[in-house]
């Protein structure tokens, strides 16, 4: 029987801040993690897992119960290598990914499941309901896995699992990082970005709090048992090392090489309403509690960074790394740590289909650069807030804007009633294909495309300006883009052969709305259902 260290053998991809890319062993990833930029994996779902593997071990071998534990690891500069050694020594037997009882994030045995192609440990790969999220050349689809990247999609795969299936000892649910975004504040090197996500224990408190029995999964004695109804989160390292499955990975001996994978449910998180999750932001529901604010598909993740930024209230709660990170400014204040100026806000997130709740749709990892003085000016988080309900005035004026145009275009009879309707914003009749096809000429996916820059810029200097300046700023990106998305529209329907009247009347009572929408604001206008920038209902 081989085996495979995951102590002792290179199997975590990292780039080096000189620009090298490397694969490191566990204990040399933590030693070197001021020398590293980061974890550098073409899945998104395999950095933020082993990010999260990381974070236990960081816990695991230094002292982070409270503050003082913290600034004392943090002005160190590095993590104390002799200290991940003395672990090593003890633990290195329990990351033995082909140990014969004790697989690393495994079981030994599941001789009642039947056996799946190596493709069902690769979440997005192109096989059943999924569709091809990443491209992962000879990976997606192959037949067997080098044991370094099956080991990297393991860690993953306990983390994003999807729900759906029948299995034992009860049908599959999702794992914990599947459903809601998922935000980690992201440094110059991988010690800072560690550290930034690395709440002291008694942070917990609010989520996971620690417990005697609170341990990472592979120095589980006597493993909590799976329960339909949730099994009871002893502390954070459980939650972060969680358990969604039981897998076990069936390997070619001779060549060493993964083969293919048996998958069952192993644990579910109690359904009790209860926030969890360091990294998510959470909105409440009367029924469930609190809930877990998720990614659209048709909406980019920097949309989200007001929601993402706004101090918690007995309805919305921003991710406890963020009120953390405000924390840590308060405390740069007073002297007692230095804190890098800036920082990125990294929104992590996935979609599933609606009708098929087993197939991913989409996945995104974007970074949003972040002045961190930011957090300690509640003005500034609320003209951040006032800026994107702008912007979303402006967005329902482009999206009727389409619907009056086509409308006029086909019935122009009716042209009195669709300029109306762009004005007002008021229901009426409208033919019932017209909004769908409206939906079709992409005026505001074009719209948002063209902010993201813009409003980089603009969060990036919202500490140096007044709101005034800011405003001025993000309203002139407002009308040039929304007036461009427009005429790219217009020239198209143009070449197309659309009369010339119904243009010509539309895009000036478009203008003439903008100019009033920039100077006024809409909020909700009567009749126009909407939903909030998050994509919770309000």
């Amino acid at each position: 029987m081989i085996s495979y260290s995951l102590w002792a053998e290179p199997w975590i991809p990292v780039e080096m801040v000189d620009g090298a890319v490397a694969k490191k062993r566990l204990p040399e990833v933590l030693t070197s993690a001021h020398l590293i930029r980061g974890v550098l994996d073409p899945s998104p779902l395999v950095t933020v897992g082993l990010h999260r593997l990381l974070l236990a071990l960081l816990y695991r071998t230094h002292s982070l119960d409270a503050f003082g534990d913290w600034r004392t690891v943090w002005q160190a500069g590095q993590l104390d290598a002799r200290a991940i050694a003395r672990y090593g020594e003890r633990a290195e037997e329990r990351f033995d990914l082909l140990h014969p009882t004790r697989p690393f994030y495994q079981v030994s045995s599941l001789p009642e499941e039947k056996e799946h192609p190596v493709a069902d440990l690769l979440l997005e790969a192109a096989h059943g309901n999924n569709p091809t999220l990443f491209d992962h050349g000879q990976v997606e689809g192959a037949r067997e896995l080098p044991l370094d990247r099956a080991a990297c999609y393991l860690v993953a795969l306990q983390l994003f699992a999807i729900g759906g299936g029948v299995s034992k000892p009860f049908n599959r649910m999702d794992a914990p990082l599947t459903k809601g975004i998922v935000v980690e504040a992201t440094g110059a090197t991988l010690f800072e970005t560690l550290m930034l996500n690395a709440i002291p224990m008694e942070g917990w408190d609010p989520l996971a709090p620690p417990t005697r029995l609170d341990a990472p999964s592979w120095e589980e004695e006597a493993p909590a048992a799976p329960l339909k109804e949730g099994t009871p989160i002893r502390g954070p390292l459980h939650y972060l090392t969680w358990q969604s499955r039981r897998v076990q990975l069936l390997v070619d001996q001779g060549r060493g090489v993964v083969t293919g994978c048996k998958i069952a449910q192993r644990y579910c998180l109690p359904k009790d309403g209860h926030r969890v999750d360091p990294g998510k932001a959470y909105a409440r529901d009367d029924q469930q509690g609190w809930v877990a604010r998720r990614l659209q598909k048709d909406r980019a993740a920097w949309r989200m960074t007001h929601v993402l930024l706004q101090p918690a209230d007995e309805k919305d709660t921003r991710p406890e790394v963020v009120s953390w990170l405000s924390a840590l400014r308060n405390r740069e204040g007073m002297g007692d740590i230095r804190l890098p100026p800036a920082i990125s806000l990294t929104v992590n997130g996935l979609t599933t289909d609606p009708k098929l709740a087993a197939k991913i749709e989409l996945w995104r990892r974007e970074e949003v650069g972040l002045p961190l003085v930011i957090l300690e000016r509640p003005d500034l988080i609320a003209e951040l807030e006032r800026m994107m309900s702008v912007a979303s005035d402006i967005e329902r004026h482009l999206r009727r804007t389409g619907e009056a145009l086509l409308w006029s275009i086909a019935e122009r009879a009716h042209q009195r009633n669709a300029l109306q309707y762009l004005w007002t914003g008021k229901k009426v009749k409208i033919p019932p294909a017209i909004p769908a096809m409206a939906q079709s000429l992409g005026l505001t996916l074009r719209y948002w495309a063209a902010m993201e820059r813009p409003f980089r810029s603009v969060l990036w200097n919202l500490s140096e300006q007044n709101g005034a300046s800011a405003m001025a700023e993000w309203s002139q990106a407002l009308r040039q883009n929304a007036t461009a998305a427009l005429a790219a529209v217009l020239e198209a329907l143009k070449a197309g052969g659309a009369p010339w009247e119904p243009l010509s009347v539309v895009e000036d009572a478009f203008g003439r709305r903008l100019a009033w929408l920039l100077e006024h604001g809409e909020g909700d206008a009567e009749g126009d259902e909407h939903t909030g920038e998050d994509g919770a209902n309000h």
